[in-house]
């Protein structure tokens, strides 16, 4: 799979390994101009910075959200100053492979859940943060267990209702910058009904069919 050059998936403080004659080095992107450059941190070697003169090809990778992104570059000029930077060019194409057995849509939707171990069956309300073949991600601030079921009500516009729909909590993190939802939890479909899966089928492509009118 191969990126436009405008939607090379960049993002400020990102961690990403750079290549250069042969040398390895995990350095920050500080800033980009789409099509045109981007800013890195000038690696080091021990106490001194590594030469890089212009012209000089090197390679990038990183991983983000699932998603492997490699490309080859070239040095434009380096500052080293108080603050010591690497300007590369920005790539013309860019190689993806998706890490995730699912390929994940973002999306934005209020959820109502319910736990099955809750035995006063009281509503929670959540954000859905995206969604795939495979389950979804959201945000919540009520606490939830691994292994733990839930059932799931919610609306995607265009689309329909998905009214209880059985899943399985795969995975929990804490996102310390949120106050109203700190927990981030990824669930699995379990017992997938036939509605819900047509509804989570014409999401999937009602979101492919968006990404192919942004690339024309």
């Amino acid at each position: 799979m191969t990126f436009k050059k405008e939607e090379l998936p960049l993002s400020m403080g990102q961690k990403v390994t750079l290549k250069v004659r042969n040398e390895v080095f995990n350095v920050l992107v500080r800033g980009w101009y789409k099509g045109q450059y981007i800013i890195l941190d000038l690696p080091k070697v021990g106490s001194d910075y590594f030469r890089i003169v212009p012209q000089t090809g090197l390679q990038i990778h990183f991983t983000k959200e699932g998603l492997f992104v490699n490309f080859k570059s070239s040095s434009i000029l380096t500052f080293v100053q108080s603050v010591s930077l690497l300007v590369v060019e920005y790539p013309r194409t860019v190689d993806t492979h998706n890490l995730r057995k699912h390929e994940r849509f973002k999306a934005n939707l209020v959820i109502n859940f319910i736990n099955e171990i809750d035995s006063k069956k009281n509503g929670n309300l959540g954000i859905i943060r995206d969604i795939s073949s495979g389950g979804i991600l959201f945000t919540h601030s009520r606490q939830v267990a691994k292994e733990d079921r839930l059932r799931f009500s919610f609306q995607i516009p265009k689309c329909g209702d998905v009214q209880e729909q059985l899943v399985e909590v795969r995975n929990i993190r804490k996102n310390p910058k949120s106050q109203n939802s700190p927990f981030v939890t990824g669930a699995k479909w379990r017992d997938i009904s036939s509605e819900t899966e047509t509804i989570i089928t014409n999401f999937v492509q009602m979101r492919l069919a968006e990404r192919r009118n942004a690339e024309r």
